[in-house]
């Protein structure tokens, strides 16, 4: 793989990002006090403050610190951490006007250290290198922008769906406590004026009695009707939508075209893999890391390096499955057991050679995923004959 040629200039930024996370934090959040009416110690307070925010700004320089920031971006902790960000900012009922400018606050503090810090380099620096640098810095941040929208989303549905079922329990609640007193009323008057010889003026008074017990009781039904009408799934979903899995995976593809030309790796993928309805976020992470995997780990000892993308044999009505074929490296028998777990990664003492980094986190990430949408994934493998995921997705979301 041939390193990139600002690589020196991308190691001293990122090096420099790394150093001063926590600077670039406070600066961050002092900027955000002109954006949020409240002080940003209580938008994030001090044991979240130091977990999420000068860490996740350490991750990014550790990102830039690869010339393949795209593919190390996919299997970094910084999705992990923008996914908590997310479900904070829910908690402090955030809006999403609010996270879009704060993460475009945090692209101008950025912008400004990579400015100072470049003034300090002491050589001279193309302007192709500043700008991809910066182009890099954009991706990453919009990344984390992405992950974080997501998780805010998907805990703001959560709680419009908890609030929806508590409303509609009220309604069931008050339907049922009201109609058998009504009921009551209802027939008792209705005894009344057969066995009771009434005036004029008292028949009146008990029919208009009765015509408003009857409006109450019309009232309720339409409550029991708008209860059975609610029963209907919701289809209009703002983290949930149709995808064309050939047309998701081409633009992936698209994403790491870069990596791919580096290692010389060619990516197949059929025209017709099928349609699901699922959260586009989780099947990005699905596909992201699976496909940074099979192009990290391709092997190096081979002319033609390739991986397939290709639709499984058992897909059903319910179900479609998908195969993931690389002749990369291959996994060890005794590795195939464990690489879903958490931090194991099947090929650590190859990292300086192949020039990649990681965390040991994606594919159980992946595992994690495809849990939350009702799929699941197995592997086969062989060392120097390469890897094959085959992954089962439901072509609509589990029913809760």
């Amino acid at each position: 793989m041939q390193e990139s040629k600002d690589s020196d200039y991308r190691r001293y930024i990122a090096h420099a990002i790394k150093t001063e996370s926590t600077k670039i934090a406070d600066l961050w959040l002092e900027r955000l006090e002109d954006v949020v009416d409240e002080s940003t110690r209580n938008i994030f307070p001090t044991e979240q403050y130091l977990d999420h925010i000068p860490s996740m700004i350490d991750e990014i320089g550790n990102i830039l610190d690869y010339a393949e920031a795209d593919m190390t971006l996919a299997n970094s902790l910084i999705e992990r951490k923008a996914n908590q960000l997310g479900t904070l900012r829910h908690q402090q009922r955030a809006t999403i006007n609010q996270l879009l400018r704060e993460y475009d606050l945090l692209s101008k503090v950025l912008e400004q250290f990579i400015i100072d810090t470049t003034g300090h380099f002491g050589r001279t620096i193309k302007p192709e290198d500043s700008i991809e640098l910066m182009a890099s810095v954009a991706r990453i941040v919009r990344s984390i922008l992405q992950s974080t929208v997501d998780s805010f989303v998907e805990r703001y549905m959560s709680t419009i769906k908890e609030q929806t079922e508590k409303i509609l329990s009220f309604n069931e609640f008050v339907s049922h406590e009201l109609k058998t007193p009504l009921q009551a009323a209802q027939l008792n008057i209705e005894l009344l004026m057969e066995t009771k010889d009434v005036g004029a003026a008292d028949a009146r008074d008990l029919l208009l009695i009765q015509t408003s017990i009857q409006q109450a009781s019309a009232l309720l039904q339409n409550i029991e009707n708008l209860i059975s009408n609610t029963e209907t799934p919701i289809a209009d979903s703002p983290i949930q939508q149709e995808v064309n899995l050939s047309a998701f995976v081409r633009d992936i593809r698209t994403q790491l075209e870069e990596s791919l030309g580096d290692r010389g790796v060619d990516l197949f993928v059929d025209d017709d893999l099928g349609v699901v309805v699922a959260e586009t976020a989780k099947l990005k992470l699905i596909f992201t890391n699976i496909l940074t995997n099979a192009i990290k780990y391709s092997d190096p000892d081979k002319k033609s390096k390739s991986v397939w993308v290709q639709a499984g044999s058992g897909s059903d009505g319910k179900n479609i499955e998908i195969t993931i074929k690389d002749n990369g490296l291959g996994i060890d028998e005794h590795q195939q057991e464990v690489v879903f777990k958490l931090r194991v990664r099947a090929h650590e003492e190859m990292d300086e050679r192949l020039g990649i980094t990681g965390y040991g986190m994606g594919l159980y990430l992946v595992a994690e995923a495809l849990r939350d949408i009702g799929g699941s994934i197995e592997l086969q493998s062989a060392v120097k004959d390469g890897t094959t995921v085959s992954l089962t997705l439901p072509k609509a979301p589990p029913i809760n």
